[in-house]
C-alpha cells in the first residue's frame, strides 16, 4: 500500500536515494520547474496512488494540514475528512454580501412531466404525546400481509417532511418551511417511495413532492426484487409494503455552505429519519431505517448519479404484524 505525507502529495518529498537530496533545489525552485517537469512529476505521483492527474487537486486538498507529530497515531480516512470540514479549513462558503442577493436552489426536483399522484387531504394523525413515541419506537422488519393504507403513507410524509407554511426568506417571498429542520432551511434530502403494497397506489417508484402534496411516477412495476437486491443482508425488504428512500441533493446546499456541506446533509438526514420514526410510531406502524445498501444499485434504480444526488437511507415501513 502506497503512503505519502504532504510533501509527498505536493510533489516535494526529496528521494532518499537520492546522495544530494539535502542540497538539491529548494521548494520556490521545484515549483518554478518547467511545466514538462511538473506534468511529469504529477504524472508519476498519479499512478503511484491509484488516481488521474486531474484528481490530485482533490487529493491535495484532502490531506492538506494532516502533518501529524512523530509518536501520533496513524492517519486514518476519516480524520482526513474530518480535518477537512472543519470550519477552520472551510473557505468555499458564500460570502455573507453575495447571500444579501442569493436566490435559492429548487427544494424539490422538476416533476419532468410525471404523472402525479395527489396525496389525501384528510388524513390520520397520530394519537400519542411525544413522550410516548420516544418511549414506544422501535425498529421492525415484520409486516403484516395487507396492505398499507395510502392515507397512513400520506400522513407519514407529510408529517415528518412535508411544508407547514411559507414566508420571507432567501430574497423571496414564499420560502417553503419543511416540518423536518435542515441547515438554513434548504430541505437538500428527497424522499423516493417504492411502493410494493400500499392500498390505491400501483406498484412503483414515486417521488414525493410535498409542494403538492403528491407523488409523482419515476417508474412502475413490481420493485419488490430491485430494493431487496440494494440491501444489504436484508433480504426482509422484499416484503415491506413501503420503502422510503432518502436521497441527498448537494447542489441544494452546496452553493451556501461549500464543501462542509457534506456534514451539514447527514445532520439533516438524522433528524428526517428521527421524524419518520416517532410519527410512524404515533399512526401506529411498524418501521425500520436501513443504512447497510449497495450504493450503485440503490442509485441506479432511483436514477441518479450517485455524485452530486446519492441515496443515503432506506426507511422500510407497513402495519405491524409477523410471517
Amino acid at each position: 500500500m502506497t503512503t505519502f505525507t504532504d510533501a509527498t502529495v505536493a510533489g516535494d518529498a526529496p528521494d532518499a536515494s537520492d546522495p544530494v537530496a539535502d542540497d538539491g533545489p529548494t521548494a520556490a525552485a521545484r515549483a518554478a520547474q518547467a511545466p514538462d517537469a511538473r506534468d511529469a512529476t504529477d504524472a508519476q505521483l498519479a499512478r503511484a496512488l491509484g488516481v488521474r492527474v486531474c484528481d490530485l487537486p482533490a487529493v491535495r486538498s484532502l490531506t492538506a494540514g494532516a502533518a501529524t507529530a512523530p509518536d501520533a497515531p496513524p492517519l486514518r480516512l476519516r480524520d482526513l475528512l474530518h480535518r477537512r470540514l472543519r470550519s477552520s479549513v472551510c473557505d468555499d462558503m458564500i460570502d455573507p454580501r453575495a447571500l444579501m442577493a442569493a436566490r435559492p436552489r429548487p427544494a424539490e426536483r422538476a416533476a419532468a412531466g410525471w404523472p402525479a399522484v395527489p396525496l389525501p387531504v384528510r388524513r390520520p394523525r397520530a394519537d400519542m404525546t411525544l413522550a410516548d413515541a420516544i418511549e414506544q419506537r422501535c425498529s421492525s422488519t415484520t409486516y403484516a400481509a395487507r396492505p398499507l393504507p395510502l392515507g397512513d403513507l400520506a400522513a407519514l410524509l407529510e408529517d415528518a417532511a412535508g411544508i407547514r407554511g411559507h414566508r420571507p426568506g432567501y430574497n423571496v417571498r414564499d420560502f417553503p418551511v419543511r416540518r423536518a429542520p435542515s441547515a438554513g432551511g434548504l430541505a437538500p434530502v428527497d424522499v423516493h417511495v417504492v411502493a410494493n403494497d400500499v392500498s390505491g397506489l400501483d406498484q412503483g417508484l414515486y417521488y414525493y413532492r410535498p409542494s403538492g402534496p403528491e407523488l409523482t411516477v419515476v417508474d412502475s412495476g413490481n420493485m419488490r426484487g430491485k430494493i431487496a437486491e440494494a440491501g444489504i443482508a436484508a433480504d426482509w425488504l422484499f416484503h415491506a409494503p413501503a420503502v422510503l428512500c432518502l436521497a441527498v441533493d448537494m447542489d441544494r446546499v452546496e452553493w451556501k455552505y461549500g464543501v462542509r456541506s457534506y456534514r451539514y446533509v447527514h445532520v439533516d438526514l438524522g433528524v428526517l429519519t428521527q421524524n419518520l420514526y416517532l410519527v410512524a410510531t404515533g399512526l401506529g406502524l411498524a418501521c425500520c431505517a436501513v443504512a447497510a445498501f449497495d450504493d450503485d444499485t440503490a442509485n441506479d434504480l432511483l436514477r441518479l448519479d450517485g455524485r452530486n444526488s446519492f441515496v443515503s437511507l432506506l426507511f422500510a415501513c407497513g402495519l405491524p404484524g409477523g410471517r
